[in-house]
């Protein structure tokens, strides 16, 4: 970290001031889930269950995960960091894509995934639509002094963030290996189950990062022209899918292995409600398309499209 290295210190008193509110939202978090997986036919009134057969992994990584955020976050404030930085909203944006990502992740909608084409597509496609942009949008890029970024960590990332790995990583994704069949396989092995989410959480994660321009020193698309365009054709390949999934005529595209499915609907109309469910949740990466065109424009009017980037570097002069 760069002039605030202090100011991301931790701050564990802050996240014990919170105990209620983290207690309350443990219990109605604790009650939900108990009554989707009631719903998903689980017993989960047993406390077995609870006990041995519920991972209780990712829930811990979760809390965890913002309890480490929090406590950097009041370090940060409590020492007088510029709110503009590391604002209030920005860390609500950062726990909102947790919790997102652990309810798509791990949640009682794994009981109902073989159930739905539909479902499974909400699954995979609200982690790479809806998580990894409030995720990304919650951390304070600005604060991070890329002098200081070394290390295998730093250095991977590096190596993802660069425009041409992440498109190999998409296409492999989004075209070479099709979701269905992602979906069919990931149904018949758990350990690819687990594994899926957390790919499009990951490139998701990426593509906001680069076409965000947090990380101005690494690898990067130079103009709002280029990343524009490449965020275009990731999104539009991906709506073309759902687009084939709407009106298909296949059932057999269905990978659900369970009798009936769910809401009564019958194999084809569950592929072409995936199908309007993958281009629907194609629409905030969409907005950032549009953004990016709207940014060039500007440029070609006679705004400099570095704008928005010099006034990041100046604030973290100024820090």
């Amino acid at each position: 970290m760069g002039g605030s290295q202090a100011g991301l210190g931790m701050n564990w008193r802050g996240v014990g001031r919170r105990w209620k509110g983290i207690l309350a939202g443990l219990v109605v978090l604790g009650a939900v889930y108990m009554k989707g997986f009631t719903a998903a036919g689980v017993h989960a009134d047993s406390w077995h269950f609870w006990a041995a057969d519920l991972n209780p992994l990712p829930w811990l990584g979760a809390m965890m995960l913002m309890a480490v955020y929090w406590a950097r976050y009041d370090r940060y404030r409590a020492e007088g960091g510029a709110p503009d930085l590391w604002s209030a909203t920005r860390a609500l944006s950062f726990v909102a894509g947790v919790l997102l990502a652990l309810a798509l992740w791990e949640s009682p909608l794994n009981g109902f995934v073989v159930r739905s084409m539909t479902l499974y597509t909400f699954k995979l496609m609200g982690e790479f639509e809806l998580a990894a942009p409030l995720l990304v949008l919650g951390i304070p890029f600005g604060l991070i002094d890329t002098t200081r970024a070394r290390g295998r960590l730093w250095s991977g990332l590096r190596f993802l963030h660069h425009p041409l790995v992440t498109t190999v990583a998409l296409a492999i994704i989004l075209a070479l290996w099709d979701m269905s069949a992602q979906m069919a396989l990931g149904l018949r092995d758990a350990l690819i189950f687990s594994i899926l989410p957390g790919v499009y959480l990951g490139l998701g994660m990426m593509v906001w990062i680069q076409s965000l321009r947090a990380l101005p020193d690494f690898p990067n698309f130079s103009s709002h022209l280029r990343k524009g365009i490449y965020v275009w054709a990731m999104e539009t390949t991906m709506m073309g899918m759902g687009a084939m999934w709407f009106w298909s005529a296949m059932k057999d595209l269905n990978p659900s292995i369970g009798e009936p499915l769910v809401w009564g609907l019958s194999r084809r109309t569950d592929i072409h409600m995936a199908g309007a469910t993958m281009m629907a949740l194609s629409l905030p990466t969409m907005c950032l398309v549009f953004w990016h065109f709207w940014q060039w424009i500007a440029s070609v009017v006679g705004v400099s499209e570095n704008d928005d980037y010099e006034r990041v570097a100046v604030n973290r002069q100024e820090v």
